[in-house]
């Protein structure tokens, strides 16, 4: 009896350790995501800066991630914020949307930094060639190629998922077996660890492209214009930039990746009742950690980004004129 009052209590311990959580934490990313977002939005369209391709994948990542969060979100805060029942969690078609929504825009935001990644690399390179491949119309085309693939690939949660389930970590969840094992993996590899590893490699890439550049000197950079401007202070503030938001994902979305290949891993496995509602409690945990890189970019550009923060000056000089302007 002792023992069953003691899984009891942890039990209990859990589901409220986890409602508290997800009472405050998620106020906080939306609150700072939402601000951030669109103030990145404003920057990036700004004529200083979106003629530049990588600025073209920051801009769509910026869009994308803001819907992420009204998407992941904003069920969640007015359930516990305001008492409203959350409807994606009982209506068919809510919670289908959702899960769409969310997966295709997480996807497009990890594979654009992928991209502009590959932007980075080609314009360090020495190779004249290579650099002109950093352009505008290559940036539409990369992100109107992984926004359909997105699409097509993440329609099948529309039949995988629907509402009322039991044993799973959340009522709209994936209905079947091969359904859960499905989506685990691909959220892990197509979301997180494919573009985290070209990521990672096309970064270490472009490290060397540097120092490549460093090594042949001044002269090389003296004699094309070219070479110049693709090592320019821009580009270089807009490699930090990316850097950083690279970190940033990497960190907080790879525990989601283990923890989801730990589900498929112990899929068949019998589970004590203290098991699974560890496994709940670190599923909602894990899952808000991969809603703060939706959540920081722009205090992260703001940090390391000195073009940015020079846009991002500017803007705001604007604005205040034309306040005054108007009183």
């Amino acid at each position: 009896m002792s023992t069953n009052n003691a899984t009891k209590a942890y039990i209990a311990s859990l589901q409220y350790t986890s409602t508290q959580i997800n009472l405050y934490v998620p106020t906080f990313i939306m609150i700072f995501g939402v601000v951030g977002n669109l103030t990145n939005i404003l920057v990036f369209t700004q004529r200083a800066l979106r003629s530049k391709p990588c600025v073209i994948y920051f801009l769509v990542s910026s869009i994308t991630s803001f819907m992420s969060l009204i998407s992941g979100l904003t069920p969640r805060l007015f359930q516990s914020l305001f008492l409203v029942p959350d409807a994606t969690q009982v209506v068919s078609v809510l919670c289908k949307l959702r899960i769409v929504v969310l997966f295709i825009t997480r996807t497009i935001s990890s594979w654009l930094l992928a991209f502009a990644t590959v932007d980075r690399y080609v314009i360090s390179s020495l190779d004249v060639n290579k650099r002109q491949m950093s352009n505008l119309k290559n940036a539409y085309r990369c992100i109107i190629v992984i926004t359909i693939l997105s699409i097509i690939f993440w329609t099948e949660s529309i039949y995988c998922f629907d509402v009322n389930l039991t044993g799973t970590p959340q009522p709209c969840y994936a209905k079947s077996d091969s359904c859960r094992i499905f989506n685990d993996l691909s959220q892990s590899l197509v979301t997180t660890l494919i573009p985290s590893t070209i990521m990672f490699i096309l970064g270490l890439c472009t490290i060397g492209n540097i120092r490549q550049s460093r090594q042949v000197g001044p002269s090389l950079t003296n004699t094309t214009g070219s070479t110049r401007r693709g090592h320019g202070k821009d580009e270089q503030s807009l490699t930090v930039m990316l850097a950083s938001q690279v970190i940033l994902l990497t960190i907080f979305n790879l525990p989601q990746a283990g923890q989801k290949f730990y589900l498929t891993y112990t899929f068949y496995a019998k589970k004590a009742s203290s098991q699974v509602a560890l496994e709940n409690f670190v599923f909602n945990v894990v899952l808000l950690f991969t809603y703060i890189p939706n959540c920081i970019p722009f205090y992260l550009y703001t940090i390391t980004g000195s073009l940015f923060r020079e846009t991002l000056v500017k803007l705001v000089q604007h604005g205040i004129r034309h306040l005054k302007c108007w009183n």
